[in-house]
């Protein structure tokens, strides 16, 4: 780790943009509380040589996240483990219908594996975007039929308090303080 400035690296994987948003709003609101942060797709980084912190996210689908988050980890895996290290996935709808909320609020099938190899320090699952033109036409109806909504459901103030809550985390070691 640096003395004196923490470099946070916010990775992430993202199909439909609304990993990449999140992952934006998480490195953005890090460094309004003084962390030096960028976001960077997985298959933009090719080492993790600079950074002290990683915050890694990916989408969820199929219960999976996509392949390039998994060869990211998979090429990193020695490095991740070694820094402060955060995981979030975006897979959750936002729907509070009770059966359609069960049915879509799914985290990757792996990811308890994922933490005790990783050992990060917390795992959070955000919600997402859903769109029409991303879903086939049966499978909106079914949605629709359960009570799904389309729609941003990302929230924003809670992105935003996790990566508040990271930047806390990380001035003690910023500044060459103990937590």
């Amino acid at each position: 780790m640096s003395g004196s400035a923490m470099t946070v690296l916010v990775v992430y994987a993202s199909r439909h943009g609304a990993t990449a948003g999140i992952a934006a709003r998480l490195a953005r609101r890090m460094v309004d509380c003084g962390i030096t942060a960028e976001a960077r797709r997985v298959d933009a980084v090719a080492t993790l040589d600079g950074y002290d912190a990683i915050v890694l996210g990916a989408p969820v689908y199929d219960q999976r996240w996509p392949p390039e988050a998994g060869q990211f980890v998979s090429a990193h895996a020695e490095a991740l483990a070694a820094r402060p290290l955060w995981l979030f996935s975006v897979g959750s709808f936002g729907d509070t219908k009770p059966l359609i909320g069960a049915l879509t609020h799914r985290e990757p099938r792996d990811i308890e594996a994922l933490r005790a190899t990783l050992r990060p320090r917390e795992y959070r699952v955000f919600q997402g975007v859903v769109e029409k033109g991303q879903w086939p036409f049966w499978s909106r109806g079914l949605f629709h039929l359960f009570g799904g909504r389309l729609g941003d459901h990302r929230d924003w103030e809670q992105i935003e308090a996790w990566a508040e809550q990271i930047a806390r985390e990380l001035a003690p070691a910023a500044t060459g303080a103990d937590p």
